[in-house]
């Protein structure tokens, strides 16, 4: 009975990961006006702000407000660890210098539009919850699997963020003892075993140990997960080895999360999955089954993400609709 008016205003969206940036305009009514990525040949700090401020001030040309109504605000995520409450930059393990950085305050100076900042992967728990597949659940768990490993958590319809406003972390669970070394400089991590570059180096390693494989039969083509899904499907037993792998450990970290949390429900997403999920979905479950709590496992659902490509922009440019419904949703 109550409908969004498009016209009211629209929010930027913009989020930043290691090398390139994502910008979308969002109507008030959650229809998509604008949508573009950039990259940056230089993956630093003053590089990647330069291209933010930049895409930032090409989205709002986009926005002509006798069409679609004010600039509402503007929405940022990042791929590290993210104090939203403060918009503070904490850490950035894929840029150099993105640490303690207010880069929420940098922007609303440049701009001066209110700005919300959050980590990208809540970004996308969030745009799951408006626009995707759990619009009507009230508690999940997202976890993102792909350039990087991470997790956002809604808990009766509200984003958990922890004490410290940092929770999330699902690719710092340690999955292997005395694994191989992780960007935080752990060992085992989960982010060092199954994300894309984790996968790709581990298919290399065994390339390295002559472990015979078709995958090297040809040298012209790079190395790619849908090389290595092709390989998989086609009976390679080295590909087939990587793949069996990457069930276990994702199937153990999900089933330590469902432990915890007894969420109902699971959402996947990232790279890994929408390249791999033909085969590892069955084997992520079966894993989940057998070393989560019988009596929880059996009454929770793992699901894919509805969206085929990363839906973090569109959860940036929603932050700023949330805030300015005074939605109790992002907890801050």
């Amino acid at each position: 009975m109550v409908t969004m008016q498009p016209r009211y205003g629209v929010s930027i969206g913009a989020v930043i990961e290691p090398g390139r940036l994502r910008t979308t305009v969002l109507g008030f009514d959650g229809s998509i006006l604008y949508r573009r990525q950039a990259s940056s040949a230089v993956n630093e700090r003053g590089a990647l702000e330069r291209l933010l401020l930049s895409e930032v001030a090409a989205a709002m040309a986009e926005c002509d407000p006798s069409r679609c109504g004010p600039l509402l605000g503007i929405g940022i995520g990042v791929a590290g660890l993210v104090d939203a409450r403060s918009g503070v930059v904490l850490f950035c393990p894929g840029i150099p210098g993105w640490e303690n950085v207010r880069l929420g305050a940098m922007v609303s100076e440049r701009f001066g539009v209110d700005v919300c900042l959050d980590d990208a992967v809540r970004c996308m728990a969030l745009a799951e919850k408006r626009f995707g597949a759990v619009r009507s659940v009230p508690t999940f768990l997202f976890l993102y699997i792909g350039l990087g490993v991470g997790s956002g958590i809604i808990l009766d319809n509200r984003i958990y963020r922890g004490t410290n406003g940092v929770s999330g972390e699902f690719g710092h669970l340690t999955v292997k003892e005395n694994g191989p070394l992780c960007k935080c400089g752990n060992r085992g991590c989960l982010e060092a075993v199954v994300s894309t570059e984790a996968i790709l180096g581990r298919v290399q390693e065994l390339m390295a140990s002559r472990v015979y494989t078709s995958l090297g039969s040809d040298g012209q083509e790079p190395l790619t997960l849908e090389r290595v899904c092709r390989a998989a499907v086609e009976g390679d037993r080295l590909a087939a080895m990587v793949v069996a792998e990457i069930e276990e450990s994702i199937g153990i970290g999900v089933a330590g999360l469902i432990n915890l949390f007894d969420p109902g429900t699971v959402v996947l997403a990232g790279e890994v999955v929408e390249v791999l999920h033909g085969l590892i979905q069955e084997g992520v479950e079966r894993i989940v089954r057998r070393r989560a709590m019988h009596a929880i496992a059996q009454r929770t659902a793992i699901t894919r993400s509805a969206f085929e490509s990363d839906s973090s922009d569109l959860g940036a440019a929603a932050l700023v609709i949330e805030r300015l419904l005074g939605n109790e949703i992002l907890n801050l």
